[in-house]
């Protein structure tokens, strides 16, 4: 990108471009956070640098094909890198020049390369009755009625959720060029370009909103191609020479580059203020206490191992289920297999059974307990939530005051699947797990005897 705009805005610019999006608290998660957004945004970059070289007068059919190869790439890393097709169509549509390359091969040998990469996953969903496809339509609320009582609280949840993310300053500062952008939109080709490819994907899920909840991460690829625009709009209002907004740039970026360190060691906090964040409010406590969680589970699993029978784990979650299987050593020994004693790989951690599959697990044979495990005892695992602080806890933590909960996180019961796989369950209750004093993880087990 660096290399990319400078081309288009100039070096200076396209430097202050990556600052800007470095001081984005999302991206930088999404820097050491591995999910399935990281390769998304990675092809959805890649796509957009090679389509703007395709669009010009002089572009090649090999451009085009880099165009389909990267987006095929990000559709097999998240399905919502489809959306570069509607955004090149309604670049075509914008920018009637660029429509001399509709009656070339490039753009359709482009979609043919997208459509192999394709592929995999239609062929596999064919064979599973579509599965994903209706796991992907319940994620996005499309088997949801629309509530006007909730469309409200959607919208604002979205808006500000991701003002925070984006950084507050630079959000405005977005959205702001936009409007401004669209003034002017007839003279600015590299402007449509980016509105179509960023801004469109933005505003789609913003209008999304009104009908169900959207995730803060829905809108990752469009981070880039939208700030980028945000970059062109206030570069040339700069060089008209306006100089207000300087100081807001700065502030911006200072702002946003602390709160993305801060975001990556949340010890910090505690050092500039004096003491810690309460764990509840710690934005790191869902990547930390794994290791002391799993050595708790083992200690309850060792308890059980004393009834002279095999003991195995069942997580509520299959997050969680990964996590303690990387954490848990006997766990992690029991699948690095086959064993000295020649018997095969063998989990020592399972995914809970669940009526129909909302994960990968529900399709690996050496997942399903209950048909390898028959006669043994397991640890039932679930994460409990986080309690509620009373209202004025920040100003309490600043004055250095004792803070009280307001309301401890609720309870799970066992699911009733479990009950009827079970002889018996028994809750062992809940553990607080402290990590430097700080109580960062809750977790309640139950003890199932005798799988039937």
């Amino acid at each position: 990108m660096l290399r990319f705009l400078a081309r288009e805005f100039g070096a200076r610019a396209a430097f202050l471009a990556l600052l800007i999006v470095t001081s984005a608290p999302l991206m930088g998660v999404g820097t050491i956070l591995m999910t399935i957004d990281p390769p998304l945004v990675l092809c959805w970059t890649l796509a957009i640098v090679a389509g703007w070289r395709a669009v010009q007068p002089n572009g090649t059919t090999g451009q085009w094909l880099l165009v389909g190869l990267a987006a095929g790439l990000g559709f097999l890393s998240k399905y919502s890198a489809a959306y570069l097709i509607i955004c090149f169509g309604l670049f075509f549509l914008m920018w009637p020049p660029s429509r001399v390359h509709l009656r070339k091969p490039g753009p359709y040998l482009a979609l043919l390369v997208f459509a192999v990469c394709t592929l995999p996953v239609i062929i596999w969903n064919a064979q599973h009755k579509w599965v994903t496809v209706q796991h992907v339509a319940t994620n996005a609320g499309m088997d949801s009625k629309w509530r006007p009582t909730d469309s409200l609280r959607y919208l604002t949840e979205f808006t500000f959720v991701e003002a925070a993310l984006l950084n507050p300053i630079f959000f405005v500062g977005a959205i702001w060029a936009i409007f401004g952008f669209w003034k002017k939109r007839r003279v600015n080709p590299f402007g449509i370009y980016l509105f179509c490819t960023g801004t469109v994907v933005f505003l789609a899920h913003w209008l999304f909103s009104f009908h169900s909840r959207v995730m803060p991460n829905w809108i990752a690829p469009a981070v880039v191609p939208m700030y980028a625009l945000m970059i062109s709009y206030w570069q040339q209002r700069w060089r008209n020479g306006e100089r207000w907004f300087r100081g807001w740039l700065i502030f911006g970026l200072l702002s946003g580059l602390v709160a993305v360190a801060l975001v990556h060691n949340t010890n910090l906090i505690g050092k500039i203020a004096g003491r810690q964040l309460p764990g509840d409010m710690d934005p790191l406590r869902r990547v930390r206490g794994y290791r002391e969680s799993a050595a708790w589970i083992s200690e309850a699993r060792q308890n059980l191992l004393a009834e002279g029978k095999p003991v195995f784990i069942i997580c509520e979650h299959y997050g969680i289920t990964g996590l303690f299987t990387f954490y848990m050593p006997e766990a992690k020994r029991a699948i690095s297999g086959p064993h000295s004693d020649g018997k095969e790989a063998e989990p020592l951690v399972y995914y809970r059974t669940v009526p129909r599959p909302n994960n990968q697990l529900f399709f690996w044979p050496e997942y399903r307990y209950a048909e390898r495990r028959k006669g043994e005892n397991a640890i039932f695992v679930v994460e409990a939530g986080t309690a509620k602080l009373e209202p004025a806890w920040p100003l309490k933590w600043l004055r250095g005051e004792e803070i009280a909960v307001a309301q401890q996180p609720r309870l799970a019961k066992p699911p009733p699947i479990l009950l009827e796989q079970f002889e018996s369950v028994t809750e062992l209750g809940v553990k607080e797990i402290k990590v430097g004093g700080r109580v960062l993880k809750r977790i309640q087990l139950f003890e199932c005897r005798n799988l039937k």
